[in-house]
């Protein structure tokens, strides 16, 4: 299996949610929406390894996922 960005940020998103499991006070997601983080971000990679065959369109795709991604994410948690 190649690396990709998806499979980097599933990694540390996993890493943190874990690592959170310690810590008292609340958590920032619960175990269903961590759940359907981790299934989301693995049928996008899936389904853009199958659609771009070039590792180098492969990367920016998902790079350009995260970041639309991550941008949705502040502007709905500021609204």
């Amino acid at each position: 299996m190649r690396l990709s960005p998806l499979n980097i940020v599933l990694a540390c998103i996993l890493v943190w949610a874990i690592s959170e499991m310690g810590q008292d006070g609340e958590a920032l997601f619960s175990w269903g929406w961590l759940m359907l983080l981790v299934f989301v971000l693995i049928v996008v990679d899936i389904v853009s390894r199958l659609w771009a065959r070039d590792t180098q369109r492969l990367w920016w795709m998902q790079i350009a996922f995260i970041l639309i991604t991550g941008v949705c994410s502040i502007l709905i948690k500021l609204i």
